[in-house]
């Protein structure tokens, strides 16, 4: 068999800021509420010394007269397109720059409540205009709306009265996270990794990160909607390969997105608190589309996580295997971020085999690539910096069951990352700053290598700011042996031979070498003399370089020898050991 990948990359790359050109028609309820006009000179401590055309005001809860932090006021200009935007502060004050004189209108999004709406007002060239906007009093909830099974997917949510409820928020989310990231005001600490995955996309197999700090503006971004909705979301990167780009808010929100897919409500049995608008491609075939969710909690409308697969793959064997996903978080300002976000791609081999004689290739998933990355700090020009994202801890003890004593000296490790920790006098080890993910842990002692024996690793699981406990250990003799060799081999007055196959340069293990072990028996005949009767075992070493040949005779010469590819190592003289096993490592001449 001959096996290669064939690479597929995933990319968010950063690409110039596009705003929606406007609010898709009939797109929720905008409540008219009072609107008074103040005094620009109550108001003069806003405006900026010699700037053009100036909106100043503030934003206050109808129902109780407080003011209202962390809303987002847009002014829009008489085409209804965003020309600027500001979230409230704590004294729910705003003030926006119009680019021109004209007819404009202030829109206050706020999340779980009615959007609100002002009259038309008219900004003379460098006039300063002062307003005092009143909110909805009602919160909206999202508990009571009853999915339907044989509900339309609707192109445009405005459409249906309870699909237009829960698009009208999750609409207000991505508007206020494009806002933010557009705005600048925030400086982030971004971790970006790579991940080789299993082929069920669960156990991390490898892993790469690397920090980049001072990222301002837009730590991710896609490509603009219309390129998206007439190239793909999956496309040829030129290398045998493959891209797969993600949507970010100013997609999800342009009219190309939302005139080329339908929307429905759905819920899950996982997912008692929320409820999804899903949405799906309308034309069918045709370019790489994504169809997805988008999560809301019920109880208060934000928007928690965007979810969304490929509905095209390259290989039929790997259709469904990538998807993307994105988990949304709104800060106590009122801004929402992109907190994380992951693309899994599928990783094919190809196989020539003797079923396969025409030269027709035969293609299997062999793996997932997952990139992503997450915020882990960031730094408000307002507020000041922010705590860091709580991260995992692993800890336990390694144990030597040969001995019954803990194992001083060992390195634990994560397989496939750079994180781990040597354990004390008392067996026992600690590692921190440990990312999400489900990971297999293993150890390393030079007393394995006196044993021949390799553990097998353990999955563990870290959650971010949680202690994870995890035990490791030697297995007993009889269990090494146990490992090794059926209880037919293990036979009374047997013993096996175990050990390592490796290269005597780089120490590295020899895969697939052919093991020997010979011996002989002499049989007494008449006369004084003997016949000479050769025995002998044959077996491999697997991925590690590690070798088992079991049902070996005890007090008996035996003859030990690897060969790989025409070469060989010295052949090792020795007899077996009467406590069961018999250590011998091979090793290749450089």
């Amino acid at each position: 068999m001959v096996e290669y990948s064939i690479p597929s990359y995933g990319k968010w790359p950063r690409a110039r800021c596009n705003s929606p050109t406007g609010w898709p028609g009939g797109l929720g309820v905008a409540s008219l509420l009072a609107v008074s006009l103040l005094s620009a000179n109550l108001l003069a401590g806003f405006a900026r010394p010699g700037a053009a055309q100036t909106v100043q005001g503030q934003l206050i809860d109808a129902g109780t007269g407080a003011p209202v932090e962390g809303s987002l006021v847009l002014l829009l200009n008489e085409a209804g397109e965003e020309v600027g935007g500001y979230l409230t502060n704590q004294a729910g004050r705003f003030i926006l720059h119009a680019p021109e004189p004209g007819i404009y209108t202030l829109q206050s999004e706020r999340i779980g409540y009615e959007t609100t709406t002002s009259d038309p007002f008219h900004l003379a060239r460098a006039q300063r205009f002062g307003l005092r906007i009143e909110t909805a009093q009602t919160a909206i909830e999202l508990e009571g709306i009853l999915v339907e099974g044989d509900q339309q997917c609707l192109v445009r949510p405005g459409e249906g009265l309870r699909l237009a409820a829960v698009w009208e928020e999750a609409r207000k989310a991505l508007t206020v996270q494009d806002w933010t990231e557009r705005d600048g005001s925030y400086r982030f600490q971004v971790t970006r990794y790579e991940r080789e995955l299993d082929i069920l996309a669960r156990t991390v197999q490898s892993e790469t990160r690397q920090v980049l700090s001072g990222v301002t503006g837009v730590p991710i971004r896609s490509l603009p909607a219309e390129e998206l909705m007439t190239q793909g979301f999956v496309r040829p990167s030129g290398d045998g390969g493959y891209d797969y780009y993600g949507p970010d808010a100013s997609v999800l929100l342009s009219d190309q997105f939302l005139d080329t897919h339908c929307f429905h409500l759905t819920m899950e049995l996982g997912r008692p608190n929320e409820v999804g608008l899903a949405f799906e491609p309308v034309r069918l075939g045709g370019i790489p589309d994504i169809a997805g969710t988008l999560w809301l909690d019920a109880g208060t409308a934000r928007l928690r996580t965007l979810e969304y697969r490929y509905t095209w793959a390259p290989w039929e064997e790997a259709r469904g295997a990538a998807r993307g996903r994105v988990e949304f978080e709104n800060l106590p300002s009122g801004a929402w971020i992109i907190r994380k976000w992951w693309i899994r791609m599928p990783q094919v081999g190809m196989e020539m085999s003797m079923a396969f004689m025409q030269r027709q290739p035969g293609i299997r998933l062999v793996g997932i690539r997952e990139v992503g990355g997450g915020i882990t700090r960031f730094t408000s020009l307002d507020q000041g910096d922010t705590p860091d994202v709580p991260k995992g801890v692993l800890e336990g003890q390694v144990w030597d069951s040969t001995r019954q004593a803990p194992l001083a000296g060992a390195t634990v490790f994560l397989s496939g990352t750079q994180y781990s920790a040597e354990t004390d006098e008392g067996g026992s080890f600690l590692m921190s700053d440990l990312p999400e993910g489900v990971f297999t842990a293993a150890f390393t002692h030079p007393r394995l290598d006196s044993l021949s024996a390799m553990p097998l690793g353990v999955e563990v699981k870290i959650i971010p700011g949680e202690f994870t406990t995890l035990m490791l250990g030697i297995p007993t003799t009889a269990g090494i042996l146990a490992s090794s060799c059926s209880q037919e081999e293990l036979a009374e007055r047997t013993s096996v031979v175990i050990g390592f196959v490796r290269e005597a340069e780089t120490e590295a293990p020899v895969e697939e070498a052919s093991v020997t072990v010979t011996w002989s028996i002499f049989e007494r005949r008449g006369g004084g003399t003997f016949v000479e009767h050769r025995h002998g075992l044959q077996t491999t070493s697997d991925s590690t370089g590690r070798y088992s040949a079991c049902g070996v005779p005890l007090d008996t010469t035996l003859f030990i020898q690897a060969t790989y590819l025409g070469r060989e190592t010295e052949t090792v003289q020795l007899r077996a050991n009467q406590d069961g096993y018999t250590v011998v490592h091979l090793v290749f001449p450089g």
